[in-house]
């Protein structure tokens, strides 16, 4: 069995996962449910007010897919 310790106090409630998938699933919906700082929230909200200002000064996500390029 291999030990994972963390300096910093994550406060898991659950502390057995049957594999490594588990534990990032169960990080995924961790974070997911915790609710954004308020410095987080105005620099979101005022990309949003920018996108909706200038909507012509932005990308779609599928258009920025579709200019990447493999090499």
């Amino acid at each position: 069995m291999t030990t994972i310790s963390f300096e910093e106090n994550i406060n898991l409630s659950k502390n057995h996962f049957k594999t490594l998938e588990d534990f990032q699933l169960y990080i995924v919906e961790k974070l997911q449910q915790s609710s954004l700082s308020s410095a987080h929230k105005k620099v979101l909200d005022e990309r949003l007010a920018e996108a909706e200002q200038n909507p012509s000064n932005f990308i779609t996500l599928d258009e920025l897919k579709s200019s990447i390029k493999r090499k």
